[in-house]
């Protein structure tokens, strides 16, 4: 029993590293496809409500994947052309934030007494790491260009998925037959309702999210709160992660323009309590309630994705969890590992609703 438990593990790992080599190997194909999946998720009860009007499924998928990479123009285009003004009506950026941390520092070795740095080899010290900086964020923005490609093929597999979803009912209904189908039938109703549920969860809370923010850059007189809002409530997607590299950015911003601590002081609570908000009360109602995995392995899916696929493997691999999570419960040999994405706060629910039962069980026997 051993020996087959042993030669079962050890299948079990190969196919998990073959299945990872082929997703980074195949990542140009994979990743389009992927985030192309998603879309069709997100746009599926779009297609079903106009497709139920009367209109041909194929021109459905035309007009939803037109209507779609419009939408997604106009995004990007804004987003992209906000970041040049920012960028040329403040050329003095880089001087400003390498003159602000030569002062913290020099601050706090005047305060503790003990020098860290000359100043001198302080300002060549700060000079190389705002170049390497510089040089890093350029390298990000060119594997842009390089990237065009999965841009481009995204709403073709988009389309391609939107009008030939019927075929693969199709394959398993002629394939499949008895307990295989209705397993196969529990998995894909668990998947796709956790995706769905997922994406429309996340487009919701990056709207609100949107909305906080741009109202409190707009409280303390931040410049371009719009581009700010919507570039914090976009990395908003990426979990834990994409908060703090948002905040980051629009502190620095405001420390920048402002010249002023307690206005950054100030903003940073005021985000900070923001973010409260989001992570503990909106997240969970409209996420995480949803999907019922534990933080520790939603982070774990948001850096296995980033070693595997960069930024699109952060956002992909969260819902791709929750597929697996499906996967595992509808598949009887691998039920027992299901309680490895649960989280603390379903279990919780189960014994209250256990308590409440019991507490109404009484109360039918003592009537």
């Amino acid at each position: 029993m051993e020996k087959v438990s042993n030669s079962i593990l050890l299948q079990n790992l190969l196919i998990g590293v073959i299945i990872i080599a082929a997703m980074i190997f195949a990542s140009a194909w994979l990743i389009p496809v992927s985030w192309a999946f998603l879309f069709a998720c997100l746009l599926y009860p779009v297609c079903s409500y106009i497709e139920r009007k009367g209109l041909n499924r194929t021109i459905t998928s035309i007009i939803v994947t037109l209507c779609f990479c419009i939408v997604m123009f106009f995004i990007l285009y804004f987003l992209i052309m906000q970041a040049f003004l920012i960028i040329k009506t403040n050329d003095n950026v880089l001087h400003k934030i390498k003159e602000g941390i030569e002062s913290s520092i020099l601050y706090v070795q005047s305060k503790a007494g003990v020098e860290f740095y000359h100043q001198n080899d302080l300002k060549e010290n700060l000079s190389k790491i705002l170049g390497k900086g510089i040089e890093l964020i350029s390298g990000q923005l060119g594997s842009v260009g390089t990237n065009l490609l999965t841009i481009a093929l995204t709403p073709i597999f988009l389309f391609f998925i939107l009008n030939f979803r019927g075929l693969v009912k199709e394959f398993f209904l002629k394939n499949y037959t008895g307990s295989d189908l209705e397993s196969i039938q529990e998995f894909v109703v668990k998947a796709m309702t956790s995706v769905k549920n997922y994406l429309w969860g996340t487009m919701i809370l990056t709207i609100v999210t949107a909305v906080m923010t741009y109202i409190i850059l707009l409280l303390f007189g931040i410049k371009s709160a719009i581009f700010f809002s919507v570039f914090l409530a976009v990395l908003n997607i990426i979990p834990y992660v994409g908060n703090l590299i948002a905040y980051i950015a629009i502190l620095s911003f405001a420390w920048i323009t402002k010249d002023s601590g307690p206005i950054v002081i100030y903003l940073a609570v005021s985000l900070y309590f923001s973010n409260m908000i989001q992570e503990n009360i909106l997240r969970p109602k409209l996420v995480g309630d949803k999907m019922e995995i534990n933080a520790f392995m939603v982070l774990s899916a948001v850096m296995l994705g980033a070693i595997i696929w960069g930024v699109s493997g952060m956002v992909l691999f969260v819902p791709f969890l929750g597929i697996a999570k499906a996967f595992v419960e509808s598949n009887p040999k691998w039920h027992k590992y299901a309680i490895l994405f649960a989280s603390g706060e379903s279990d919780q629910k189960m014994r209250l609703r256990r308590f409440t039962d019991k507490i109404i069980s009484r109360k039918n026997i003592n009537q």
